[in-house]
């Protein structure tokens, strides 16, 4: 069985948004969803791992970078589709 994500009442399948494109709400691109870390006691998606060349210098309230990944609180995801929005 495969997880899927919710955002805004839309389900998405884990397998679709995987290797989606991550950008923020200023048009800046980050890199490609990786993984979702998820809270095994609630079963809510806690971060979201972003794939991101090593040499940005990314600004994210909240975010931790963990050599070429930036693990970013869902709570700052504002849309998915084409690419997957995040507020700075």
């Amino acid at each position: 069985m495969e997880e899927s994500v919710t955002v805004n009442r839309e389900e998405k399948l884990w397998a679709d948004v995987r290797g989606y494109r991550v950008a923020t709400n200023n048009a800046r691109i980050l890199g490609q969803l990786e993984e979702l870390i998820i809270n095994e006691k609630t079963g809510k998606i806690v971060d979201i791992v972003i794939r991101t060349s090593s040499e940005k210098n990314i600004n994210i309230k909240g975010a931790k970078t963990k050599g070429d990944y930036l693990l970013v609180p869902f709570s700052r995801v504002e849309k998915v589709g084409e690419f997957i929005i995040v507020a700075e």
